[in-house]
């Protein structure tokens, strides 16, 4: 299965957001698409979010924990779990995620450039 990990990106100016990472290809060196939000995407509860689609982060980010190089910051991980792609397009994804054995089922809809809005929809089966 593939992974999907939400790393809290700290800045050095103490700022800070998520980066969303959901693995679309086993092969560990590709690029792996990324969000950036605000949002706990491992959530329990049925709530929407938005989302930057910011660049692809290299796979080795799906385990990385620590400082960022060019003094950028350091990352850590706050979740980790596993992905079934049901459809990405360019407007529109369809996930089934899965965190700590709870399964929860986002639709993605792009909503103007790079900002989507996710939503929970029916559980998976």
């Amino acid at each position: 299965m593939l992974r999907t990990v939400l790393l809290r990106h700290s800045l050095p100016d103490g700022s800070w957001h998520h980066d969303w990472l959901v693995q679309c290809d086993p092969d560990p060196a590709a690029p792996v698409p990324t969000f950036r939000t605000s949002a706990r995407v491992d959530d329990r509860e049925p709530t929407g979010f938005d989302a930057l689609r910011i660049g692809d982060h290299r796979p080795l980010y799906l385990a990385y924990e620590g400082p960022i190089s060019g003094g950028r910051g350091e990352v850590s991980r706050v979740a980790a779990g596993e992905v079934v792609i049901l459809s990405w397009a360019d407007d529109q994804i369809r996930l089934d995620l899965h965190f700590d054995g709870v399964g929860r089922r986002l639709l993605g809809c792009r909503q103007q450039g790079n900002l989507w809005r996710f939503e929970r929809v029916e559980p998976p089966r």
